[in-house]
């Protein structure tokens, strides 16, 4: 029992077991995962870093400061190899595959040209933080789970912290290294038109993602009023940036180039926002701890509680083993003294429970033992008794077996002697039945003579019957054959019912296979007018070509812009390539004109083709009609099909009746001769009953011999 007990305990042990090593994986998961959160906010320190040297960088060529240039060039490919060293320690694969991607870029950043008034650097700057920087850290966050967190106040304060915030830095540092470039060519018409709508577009970038930042940090206030004081005063301490933003984006530079923001406002901005990433990570960072200490303090306390919980159940588990191992064993050995014939066995009862009701079982069992040995010492007193007695009532059964039916066996007062009484009674009944024998063989014998004169009389009359029988069987197959003309006629009408109904069922066959040719017609009218619609697809996508031949055209105008730009800072010597980007330009007018015929003509083929799918579903329409009609034709047939079917089931059945009637005349016929049959048989019958009436008289006479040696009673 105890080992059954273990068993069980082990069995239950194995689910908590399972909880256990569930609660513990679930724990190890969140952490693993704000771990990794982690990792990847140590990461924007670096990202900051190369930002702030690149900006620097562009600002150094564009002012001409070739030495601040070089310090800035060999500071930023130090940031950028220590991020790339740092997300590869981290394991960080896919961030580390686009940091190299960047780094790439990076070398052609720096062999790229200043271009007139550094437009072409400040062009190309934009451009690497649009295609490279922006999207390394969105990979970074994203890989990192920063942008995956689950938690609101964490997931409000890392888009604001490290997603808004460092877009607005690095739009402003684009925005500021345009204005520097304005700053140089603002007596220049030509080059401010390609600069101010590249300006005005950085400028509600950032102003868009400013906004989104300030939200953020709106809902993380609410979630959690510890940012308040840091994150939340550091963001609204932006609201300058965000006046910078806003008159950068409302500036008219087409109409003046002064109402740009200052140099020192968008630089101070970008400064600030600078400061607030770096806070933000910080805070992000300790929001961070703060769920990855409560996370391992949760696990701490499932382990203790499990552990405790482990304790009171083997505490409990002993408790109640001994509780009902000791019992038991009591019950066992009491068991094996009562098995070796120790009837005063008794076991203390100390409980209520099971085994307190089988130990009181086992008492009560134990003095019902002993009881039944008393009684079995009586049962064997009385069954020498009764031996003796059942040895004398033997000697009166062999004589009553004899014949001797006076004989009467002694009645006394054990068992035997119910059934000596009822012995007793059976022979006194016997005698009597015996002697009523003896009459009824006597009465016996007369009725077999009276008998014998009766089937005399019986057999007579069977053969007048048979006569009649043959004379009726002769009468009935005359009717038989007349009811059999008839029955023929119907089965004619029957024939001619069912070739009606062939023909009704072929006109309706003749109807289907017409409605099977207009479904075919219908289906392939639905098939030209899906073809019709696939070409209405096709003219679709050809206008997608056109938009784009237009955006190549507009592309290659703003190409041909750039070259005129170029040639027009080299002088005497780009005068001839001035002509040729000209021409190029002009090509590119001519192609988006070409373009915009081509997108008219393919509006006018689209208008065709809707038109011919409204005639075609016209044409469908029709044919669907046709259907109708034909349908309601093949119903029509159907229904005198019915009928004709109707008519010929009628001729059937009277053809069935007519032959029901012939079946019935001719079974009527085998009734008759099946009458006579049994006349014959009758008689045959009166000849074997007379014989058995002389075999009873003669079975009467050997009983009343055998009676004779019976000694009855008088």
């Amino acid at each position: 029992m105890g080992q059954k007990l273990a068993l069980t305990a082990g069995i239950f042990a194995l689910p908590i077991t399972a909880l256990l090593f569930l609660a513990v994986s679930g724990r190890e998961q969140d952490i693993n995962f704000i771990q990794r959160e982690q990792a990847g906010v140590s990461q924007i320190a670096d990202y900051q870093r190369f930002q702030t040297e690149l900006a620097s960088l562009v600002d150094a060529r564009i002012q001409g400061d070739a030495a601040a240039a070089t310090q800035a060039q060999e500071a930023a490919t130090q940031a950028l190899t220590a991020l790339e060293q740092s997300t590869g320690a981290a394991r960080l694969d896919t961030t580390q595959a686009s940091v190299a991607e960047m780094t790439e870029q990076w070398t052609q950043l720096q062999a790229s040209d200043l271009g007139p008034a550094g437009l072409l650097l400040a062009s190309n700057y934009k451009q690497f933080y649009e295609d490279q920087v922006l999207p390394s850290l969105n990979v970074l966050l994203q890989e990192s789970n920063l942008r995956l967190d689950s938690t609101a106040t964490s997931s409000f304060a890392i888009q604001a912290a490290l997603i808004r915030l460092p877009e607005v830095r690095a739009r402003l540092a684009a925005l500021t290294a345009l204005a520097t470039s304005l700053e140089e060519v603002k007596g220049q018409r030509d080059l401010v038109d390609i600069i101010a709508p590249q300006y005005r577009d950085l400028a509600v970038r950032a102003g868009v993602a400013l906004d989104d930042a300030f939200s953020s940090i709106k809902n993380a206030e609410a979630q959690d009023e510890s940012l308040t004081p840091t994150l939340g005063a550091a963001i609204r301490n932006l609201e300058p940036v965000r006046q910078a933003i806003a008159t950068a984006a409302n500036a008219d530079l087409l109409r003046s180039v002064d109402q740009r923001a200052s140099l020192g406002s968008l630089r101070s901005a970008a400064e600030q926002t600078a400061a607030a990433v770096t806070l933000g990570s910080e805070e992000v960072n300790r929001l961070l701890a703060d769920r990855l200490a409560a996370q391992r303090s949760a696990q701490l306390l499932e382990l203790l509680g499990v552990a405790l919980l482990t304790v009171l159940a083997a505490l409990l588990l002993v408790a109640v083993s001994r509780a009902i191992i000791n019992p038991l064993s009591q019950l066992a050995r009491s068991a094996r003294s009562l098995a070796q014939g120790d009837f005063g066995q008794t076991v203390q009862v100390n409980s209520q429970d099971e085994l307190g009701l089988v130990a009181v079982a086992f008492n009560e069992a134990s003095a019902q033992l002993q009881s039944n040995q008393e009684k079995n010492e009586l049962e064997r007193l009385e069954a020498t008794r009764l031996q003796s007695n059942i040895s004398e009532f033997l000697d009166v059964t062999m004589d009553i077996a004899e014949g001797d039916l006076t004989r009467r066996g002694q009645v006394t007062e054990d068992v035997l002697g119910n059934v000596v009484d009822s012995i007793n009674l059976m022979t006194a009944e016997l005698a009597d039945v015996l002697g009523d024998v003896q009459r009824a063989s006597t009465s016996v014998t007369g009725g077999s003579q009276a008998l014998l004169a009766t089937t005399e009389q019986i057999g007579l009359g069977t053969q007048l019957t048979a006569a009649e029988a043959a004379r009726v069987a002769a009468q009935v197959q005359s009717v038989t054959a007349a009811i059999r003309e008839v029955a023929l006629q119907a089965q004619n009408s029957a024939e001619t019912a069912r070739a009606a109904l062939k023909a009704s069922q072929q006109g309706q066959e003749a109807v289907t296979g017409t409605l099977d040719g207009m479904q075919n017609i219908r289906r392939e009218v639905q098939g030209v007018a899906k073809r019709i619609k696939g070409l209405g697809d096709r003219s679709l996508e050809i206008q997608e070509i056109v938009d784009t031949i237009s955006q190549i055209a507009r592309q290659t105008n703003l190409l041909a812009l750039n070259a005129s730009i170029e040639a027009a800072g080299a002088g005497e010597a780009g005068g001839r390539f001035s002509i040729v980007a000209d021409e190029v330009r002009k090509l590119a007018d001519t192609s988006g004109q070409a373009t915009a015929r081509i997108a008219t003509l393919i509006k006018n083929v689209q208008a065709e083709i809707q038109d011919v799918i409204v005639s075609v579903e016209d044409g469908t329409r029709e044919v669907e009609q046709g259907y109708r009609v034909a349908g309601t034709a093949g119903e029509r047939l159907r229904e005198i099909g019915a009928l004709t079917q109707q008519s010929a089931q009628l001729a059937e059945t009277i053809a069935t009746s007519q032959q029901a009637q012939v079946q019935g005349i001719e079974d009527m016929g085998s009734a008759v001769e099946q009458i006579a049959a049994v006349a014959r048989d009758s008689q045959d019958s009166v000849t074997q009953g007379r014989a058995a009436a002389e075999q009873l008289q003669t079975l009467a006479q050997n009983l009343n011999a055998s009676l004779t040696r019976f000694r009855l009673p008088s």
